[in-house]
């Protein structure tokens, strides 16, 4: 649950200062406030993974988004041609695929319980804000 006097910018901007070796000015945090908390906790993983594997200067994060009501949050490495190591690759996925588990349980908007809602276009959210959005 996110507190009442939330605020949005100054979040992402501590995940910026905070994440600044693996998360670029560019990339956007296209989802709701909701999700933000999830997003900290998963670039923390992904930080001491990359920094404990040698590879905190060779990856950064490409995109995070919302897809079929889930979140998704993709670190790659920065050259396209290099590969992660077997290993690092599979926490990685472990850690993106923990983020998108827990987003399909909080709400989108506001981070409470929510669940897939649908109605042309799918979104996880709770009781509350599925009712804002019929």
């Amino acid at each position: 649950m996110l507190p009442d006097n939330f605020d949005r910018d100054l979040f992402t901007s501590e995940l910026r200062a905070k994440h600044s070796r693996i998360l670029p000015p560019e990339v956007e945090f296209s989802v709701g406030d909701g999700w933000l908390p999830i997003i900290a906790d998963s670039l923390s993983e992904a930080e001491a993974a990359l920094e404990k594997s040698g590879w905190i200067s060779k990856a950064e994060v490409r995109q995070i988004k919302e897809k079929f009501a889930g979140l998704r949050l993709y670190v790659r490495p920065k050259r396209t041609s290099s590969h992660f190591p077997m290993a690092l690759a599979a926490e990685l996925l472990a850690i993106r695929d923990r983020a998108e588990s827990l987003s399909m349980r909080a709400c989108e908007l506001c981070g409470e319980p929510g669940e897939l809602r649908s109605s042309g276009y799918h979104q996880t959210l709770c009781d509350k804000h599925a009712g804002d959005r019929a």
